[in-house]
């Protein structure tokens, strides 16, 4: 069991208006059954009434910053992250809801496993009423998590906890803005062991303010320059046209193109690791088939098994029959 009384952890929540929630997602972590934490709130100059629910908490675990201007998420993050005191350092925002065992089964993780310095979970998808949509789900094993996170981040940034050190080594970067996390999450994966616990330890909330839905094309830029960074283990050279194919894969809705260019680029992510070995080749395969599927899938091919199964992504080792089946059937 974990010596909770000397692993102390830093609970790190930005606040931007969030008044309609806030409160909820304090009593959250102030009822959480790992007793020994810092409550580091840094409400980045809210204009609704988000200072005056965090003041109304007298909790001596909240450690409360209230910024006068607005600094942005970045800026705000890597404040917190200077502030803090913990040997772990525990992300949640001002919009989710924590399960009470949180901090208890990921602070019992990394102390059991000292050399993975990043671990989330999975969690459920609510929407502004708290009302359950779906389960988000998320690879759990590190080498699983490296493949994957090589087309779409791996972790679901509120529920992650991460060695404090490591952390503010990597910190998060201003030039990849509102896709901050996934860099930041790829440097630590493909540096160190991580993993994503098969428990539904947050409940994640969905709705119209999300930073996603509103600053999408800043968001799209800094996810280029992060596969761009994933990428450079693999090729010493990554082109323009490689990287705006490989992001059609985190992005299908912005596809434009064709069969034989994702199909070209996916093989040419395959045999450049079977030359590096930077990735585990039997996952990446089987992540490559599917990918592959799902772009075949939604594509107006009538002729799209064929093109499936003759394709050097496909290996009769990661057939799925229900893949045929509907291959098949479109």
């Amino acid at each position: 069991m974990i010596d909770e009384q000397n692993n102390l952890i830093t609970v790190l929540m930005p606040v931007f208006n969030s008044e309609l929630f806030v409160k909820e997602a304090i009593e959250s972590i102030l009822n959480q059954s790992y007793k020994n934490f810092e409550f580091l709130i840094i409400n980045d100059g809210s204009t609704d009434q988000s200072h005056a629910i965090i003041s109304s908490f007298l909790d001596s675990r909240i450690k409360y910053v209230n910024n006068e201007v607005n600094k942005g998420i970045v800026n705000t993050l890597n404040e917190g992250l200077v502030l803090s005191k913990g040997k772990y350092i525990a992300r949640m925002d001002a919009d989710d809801i924590a399960m009470p065992d949180r901090l208890t089964k990921q602070a019992a993780f990394l102390t059991a496993n000292p050399t993975y310095k990043l671990c989330g979970s999975m969690a459920i998808a609510i929407d502004a009423t708290g009302k359950e949509i779906n389960n988000l789900n998320r690879p759990q094993h590190s080498a699983k998590i490296k493949v994957f996170n090589l087309f779409r981040n791996a972790f679901i940034h509120p529920t992650i906890m991460a060695d404090a050190e490591t952390i503010k080594k990597f910190a998060y970067s201003e030039n990849f803005k509102y896709a901050e996390d996934y860099f930041l999450f790829s440097q630590i994966t493909m540096s160190y062991p991580v993993a994503n616990l098969h428990e539904r330890l947050l409940q994640y909330r969905i709705h119209g303010e999300s930073i996603t839905s509103k600053k999408k094309g800043e968001m799209v830029q800094s996810e280029l320059k992060t596969i761009a960074y994933l990428l450079s283990f693999l090729f010493d050279k990554v082109d323009q046209q490689s990287l705006l194919v490989h992001h059609s894969i985190l992005r299908p809705e912005d596809a434009a193109f064709s069969e034989h260019e994702i199909e070209h680029h996916l093989v040419n992510v395959l045999r450049a690791n079977r030359k590096k070995q930077v990735f585990n080749q039997r996952l990446l395969s089987k992540q490559l088939q599917k990918d592959w599927y799902n772009y075949l899938l939604k594509s107006n091919n009538k002729s799209s098994l064929g093109k499936f199964i003759g394709s050097d992504l496909f290996t009769f080792s990661n057939l799925n029959l229900k893949q045929v089946i509907k291959l098949l059937l479109k």
